[in-house]
Parts: structure tokens; C-alpha cells; sequence
């Protein structure tokens, strides 16, 4: 069946919505005006979604679901995935050529992002932050992880191994671990010849980032403190989910960034976490295991379009790597560069 066909059916029922949401939550005043609006705001989004990625119109009907469950009348969360869908939508409908264009004004970016890293390293007048060198990534970290994947995209054109050369200065600067792995596993997929060196470099990153030298003397950073509060979030989290129905369904779409900052009180954490410094355990928060198989099954409907070598397929390998230890999907410049691999990737499949 088309999920469109269940548009009619929607409109027909949005006077009774007001009486079904009375009935679930007794007690509580409800607006007759809004209730039906935004039921009609979130089971559109899910439609389209569906209509166009049919797994992520389950993603969003499960994050619709949550509004009904909670009763928050509309929330970011609800409107993720119908926002993915219409970005490969209208993504699909460009001129090959207007997307090839994207990517490379990307990959020219990418040259700027590193530039403007070195010139505030040497704190040069041009959006100088003392002691930042962040581009206008608004971090180090997602400065990294960017231009990270930007080194195997880079092989589209003729001149990879010439970007390569101009993202590395910007990438050493960011000591971003993460962006270290990115990088490293997009390049191990792009040339696969030469992991032995790809590893290296991810070595060499990795403790780039985290030993200082001094005089001579190596330093230990704060390594032991980033895993060890990193892993206190992920296990809080973990044992959160594990509950009944949480495991199957979730807490919904976007709860983490509000459930996860009252942490800091209520499980001694040194900082407040927004984020879960892992998507993958973030995502089993909010989505469970329904979620879960809900993305496999994306990934199953584009495998036909990956392949080993394939610069775009490498760029969204580099943030999948980034995401075990970082938040990428939280930044929009660098969920919007994979955004347009994906765009690219889908539309070999017709």
C-alpha cells in the first residue's frame, strides 16, 4: 500500500483527535485548535517520510508516537525524519550536475575550513579565537570530523591526493580523534592498498591528541577522564533502555538531549551531557530496538549502491567511525555533507 493513501484518512479523522487525546490523558486541559494541528503537522511529516524512505516513515511514526505518549504538542524529534526525507527528496529531483556541483563547492570549502584553521593557529586577524582553532565549526572536534571525511570525497575528482595535502594541516591542528578515525577509515575505504598506512596515521593521531610533549618528557593527557565519564554516560544509558518498553520502542526522538543534561545530578557526572558522545547508543535511547531495525533496513535498501573504493560511500563510512565516539549527526555541516553522499548514493539505484 502507498502511505499516501492514508493522507485522506488523516484529514478525515483530525476533528476526532481532540477526543482520543482527552480520553488518553483525563485531567490535563488540551487546546481544541492545536491538538488537531499539530497531530496533522506530525502525521503529514511521517507520511512523506514513509512515501519517500519508507523506513524512515517508520522512524517517524515512532517519534509521532512519543508525542502522544509524553504529550508534548510538537518537538524536534518529530520532525527529524520527515526534514530527512524532504532533503533526499528535493536532493533527487537536482540536475546530476547541480549535485556534482555541490560536492565539489564542498570539497572547495573544505580548502577554506583548513586555511582559516592554520590562520587562527597563528592567530591572524580573520575570525580569531585565542586559543581555538575551530574554523566555523564551532569545534575542534567537528572541524576534524569534517574535513575528516572530506579527505576521501576528495577522490571524485582527479586531485585527491591534492586535497588530502590541503585538509591535513587543518586536521592536525583540530587533534580530534575522532577526526583521526574518520579520516583514516574513509581512506582505508577509498584506497584500500594502502591501510597499512592509514593505520599509522590514525596512530600517530591518536596520540597527537592525546600526549603532550614537553622538553622531552611525554605527558599523559586527560585521556582516562574523557573515556571514564564517556563510559558512565553510555552504561546510564544503556541500563535506562534495557527497561521494558523502552528497549523495544525507545524514550522517542530527540528525548536524550532533554533527559540526558539531568544526569549531571542524578548520576554524579562531571559535566552536563546533551549529547551521548556515541549516535549509536544515543540513537538506541530514543529509538530501541524497533529503530534499530528500522535503520538496517534503510541500510539494506542502499547496500546496492555501496561500494569498496567509492569516495562517497568513504565519506559517510568516515562519520559512521566519528559517531562511536562523537555526535556528528548533532552538527548540521557535517550530517548535511553525508546528507549528500547518501543523495548521490540512492540516486544510482533509480
Amino acid at each position: 500500500m502507498n502511505p499516501a493513501g492514508l493522507l485522506p484518512v488523516l484529514i478525515a479523522l483530525l476533528p476526532l483527535g481532540i477526543v482520543l487525546v482527552s480520553l488518553a490523558w483525563r485531567g490535563r486541559a488540551w487546546s481544541t485548535r492545536e491538538v488537531p494541528g499539530a497531530i496533522f503537522r506530525l502525521g503529514i511529516g511521517a507520511l512523506f517520510a514513509a512515501c519517500v524512505v519508507p523506513a524512515w516513515g517508520l522512524l517517524a511514526a515512532q517519534a509521532t508516537g512519543w508525542w502522544w505518549v509524553r504529550g508534548w504538542v510538537i518537538r524536534s524529534g518529530g520532525l527529524l525524519w520527515p526534514t530527512a526525507a524532504a532533503v533526499v527528496y528535493v536532493g533527487l529531483q537536482a540536475p546530476p550536475e547541480m549535485r556534482l556541483a555541490g560536492v565539489w563547492l564542498a570539497l572547495a570549502v573544505g580548502v577554506f575550513q583548513s586555511g582559516l584553521a592554520f590562520s587562527q593557529w597563528k592567530e591572524w586577524p580573520l575570525l580569531r579565537i585565542p586559543g581555538h582553532v575551530i574554523g566555523t565549526l564551532g569545534h575542534r572536534t567537528g572541524l576534524g570530523i569534517y574535513l575528516g571525511m572530506l579527505i576521501p570525497l576528495g577522490f571524485v575528482t582527479g586531485y585527491g591526493w591534492v586535497l588530502a595535502a590541503l585538509y591535513l594541516p587543518g586536521l592536525i591542528l583540530a587533534r580530534s580523534s575522532v577526526g583521526y578515525a574518520a579520516a583514516s577509515a574513509g581512506l582505508m575505504w577509498v584506497q584500500p592498498q594502502l591501510w597499512p598506512v592509514a593505520v599509522f596515521g590514525l596512530i600517530a593521531g591518536v596520540l597527537h591528541r592525546f600526549v603532550k610533549w614537553n622538553s622531552g618528557h611525554v605527558k599523559a593527557r586527560l585521556l582516562n577522564d574523557a573515556v571514564r565519564t564517556r563510559l558512565t554516560v553510555w552504561r546510564v544509558a544503556l541500563w535506562k533502555t534495557q527497561v521494558w518498553p523502552y528497549w523495544l520502542i525507545g524514550h522517542g526522538g530527540d528525548s536524550f538531549h532533554e533527559d540526558g543534561r539531568t544526569w549531571i545530578y542524578n548520576h554524579k557526572l562531571s559535566e552536563e551531557y546533551k549529547e551521548a558522545h556515541n549516535d549509536y547508543v544515543e540513537f538506541l535511547y530514543e529509538y530501541g530496538v524497533l529503530g534499530v531495525v528500522a535503520l538496517v533496513w534503510y541500510a539494506w535498501s542502499v547496500s546496492s549502491g555501496l561500494s569498496l573504493g567509492d569516495p562517497y560511500t568513504g565519506c559517510v563510512l568516515a562519520m559512521l567511525i566519528a559517531s562511536l565516539g562523537n555526535f556528528p549527526v548533532r552538527v548540521a555541516p557535517i550530517v548535511g555533507l553525508a546528507a549528500l553522499c547518501l543523495i548521490q548514493i540512492m540516486a544510482r539505484l533509480g
